[in-house]
């Protein structure tokens, strides 16, 4: 029933439950994103167009996301090109929620704040985008698309889920704690980078 109703025909394994969660995470931080729209107009006191500028800024890292596929692939970080990316951006995403949580008193420590979890997320989706490329180059050519509609499915479950929850946790939660909430997921991502399958490289250190 897993294999066939909520992984397509895949066999589970730790790697590809990582990779989901990746997938997941990614649609799943929008939890925050209605605190946030709060916190900056309640307890920053910023104008509806200075807060469109600080989500235009946010947007920043992905506008450079071939960057972090040629340093994926170009640079290994301690004999890693896959894992060790996944857990820098786990531990950045983390972090920049947590400032937020407990500091993030200015309009620009809140953008860089922003620009930090955005960069978090970019990295992560080029990482994860790549092992699905690695990984359809081993299924036959009828199976090339199962993958990544699997990996885009829970993308958009977790989506879902938060646009459902955003306006409930508000109700029940101030937007710091919300903010400390969400930099559960990206440490989530981090802790995971371990079950993805890579054989580490002799970086000659």
């Amino acid at each position: 029933l897993l294999r066939d109703k909520f992984l397509l025909g895949f066999d589970p394994s730790p790697e590809l439950g990582a990779i989901l969660v990746v997938y997941f995470v990614q649609g799943a931080l929008g939890i925050s994103r209605l605190a946030l729209s709060f916190f900056l107009k309640d307890e920053l006191g910023l104008h509806p167009a200075e807060i469109a500028s600080l989500t235009a800024i946010s947007v920043i890292p992905w506008l450079i996301k071939p960057i972090y596929g040629f340093l994926s692939d170009a640079l290994p970080l301690f004999g890693y090109r896959r894992r060790s990316y996944l857990v820098g951006s786990g531990v950045i995403g983390a972090s920049s929620w947590l400032w937020l949580a407990f500091a993030g008193h200015s309009v620009w420590e809140v953008a860089g704040a922003s620009i930090l979890s955005s960069l978090s997320v970019a990295i992560s989706d080029v990482v994860a985008d790549s092992l699905v490329v690695e990984r359809v180059r081993d299924q036959p050519a009828s199976r090339s698309g199962a993958l990544q509609a699997l990996c885009w499915g829970y993308s958009a479950i977790g989506g879902l889920g938060s646009a459902y929850l955003s306006g409930s946790l508000l109700e029940m939660f101030t937007t710091r704690q919300i903010f400390a909430g969400t930099a559960v997921m990206p440490f989530i991502v981090a802790a995971l980078a371990g079950f993805i399958d890579e054989r580490r490289m002799d970086t000659g250190g």
